[in-house]
């Protein structure tokens, strides 16, 4: 049973929560679709999402460690002292010492009227100066209100991202792991989106440095907070532990006349564009399909991604509904703006979107020349049968 003071500081967070809900995110819902479009306005989410989680974790700071028993689990009983530890031991981070020590804060998971909150910072700490850090969140994805929610789906969908494997909704990459609850788990209060475990580190979205053991390590680490998420929510069953994640496929030279494998779908590359020469593809199935094209450590100039899962569609689906006014046909609908265009239909397996988003190619209305042959190509692929594309002009 949660102490007194404990309770209060749940009972405070949900305040603070719900008047930031109610006020900042309904002020700023009719910027999120300018949010998925602009990567500026992904670095400022990232920033204040961070700058929140920093801010909360120090006002309700629940426990600390080094541990006094060695059987103690942090991060909502989720990681014991040695998983804890081991997120540290490695190249990227530090190669853990024994004179150093690491610390957890977090806010334990509750559940409000609408959504599910919670989140855990591990820190290594060097004579109690922190030299790294991971940040673990429980929160709900909200294309209704929340526009950080635009941010997120762009930054989490990443094609450096791999699948957990069967049976998960969610993305590790060596930056960022996400893990969606099931179905029910945390849902209420009108909220169409899902509750999602992430993780994140701060380093480069495009690093080429990626190490599949850390990459690893992490991931088990998120579901093993989304199965504490679980547990303190009440709900029902656990995800199993995965194993040895799949590589990150190789970056590829981009096929000018099969762009992201798709055939047909062409983009003309005069050689001073040679920095739309690198492609990368991955594919998480039940969860998105994500191609980049002109990779670079600075982050990716187009992307082509499918959204193959209909809870995390249907958040995409709600941004814009709320923001843009899209354009029905028969079969599905459609938005467009100068840098982002989508079309969004039903499948067997519920509401799948397909877009295109220009982050800096420098070209004009290049979503809306390769969108309509990419939601064709894709939703054959997906057996939604046959879809033809009219953008609203």
């Amino acid at each position: 049973m949660s102490s007194p003071e404990e309770l209060r500081r749940q009972e405070h967070f949900l305040v603070a929560a719900a008047a930031a809900r109610k006020g900042r995110w309904r002020r700023r819902g009719r910027r999120a679709w300018g949010l998925l479009r602009s990567r500026p306005g992904q670095l400022i989410t990232v920033g204040v999402v961070s700058a929140l989680i920093g801010s909360l974790l120090t006002a309700w700071q629940t426990d600390s460690l080094p541990w006094s028993d060695e059987k103690q689990a942090v991060c909502w009983g989720a990681l014991s002292k040695k998983d804890a530890e081991a997120l540290f031991d490695h190249d990227l981070f530090i190669r853990f010492d024994p004179d150093l020590s690491v610390r957890a804060e977090e806010i334990r998971p509750t559940r409000g009227s609408a959504v599910v909150q919670g989140a855990c910072r591990l820190l290594a700490l060097d004579d109690g100066r922190p030299v790294a850090r991971v940040d673990f969140r429980l929160h709900h994805l909200d294309g209704q209100y929340d526009a950080q929610s635009a941010g997120w789906l762009t930054d989490f969908l990443s094609p450096l991202a791999v699948p957990f494997g069967k049976g998960f909704v969610g993305m590790a990459s060596e930056s960022r792991t996400w893990l969606a609850l099931p179905r029910g788990c945390g849902s209420g209060g009108g909220v169409n989106g899902p509750a999602v475990v992430d993780a994140s580190w701060g380093r480069s979205p495009m690093s080429s440095d990626e190490d599949p053991r850390w990459r690893d390590q992490v991931a088990r680490a998120t579901v093993r907070l989304a199965n504490g998420a679980m547990r303190a929510l009440g709900c029902d069953g656990t995800f199993p532990l995965p194993g040895d994640l799949p590589a990150v496929p190789p970056r590829k030279d981009t096929e000018p006349r099969r762009l992201c494998g798709i055939d047909g779908l062409t983009l003309a590359l005069p050689k001073k564009e040679y920095f739309l020469n690198s492609t990368l593809l991955t594919h998480s199935p039940g969860t998105a399909r994500v191609c980049g094209v002109g990779i670079s450590d600075s982050g990716v100039r187009l992307r082509l991604v499918t959204i193959e899962s209909p809870r995390l569609a249907q958040v995409l689906s709600d941004l814009t509904d709320r923001n843009e006014a899209p354009d029905y046909e028969e079969r599905g609908r459609s938005s467009v703006g100068r840098d982002l265009a989508l079309y969004q239909t039903m499948c067997q397996t519920g509401l799948v979107v397909f877009l295109v988003q220009d982050d800096g190619t420098g070209r004009d209305d290049l979503p809306r020349k390769l969108l309509p042959r990419y939601a064709a190509a894709e939703a054959e692929r997906l057996g939604c049968g046959p879809v033809k594309v009219e953008l609203p002009r």
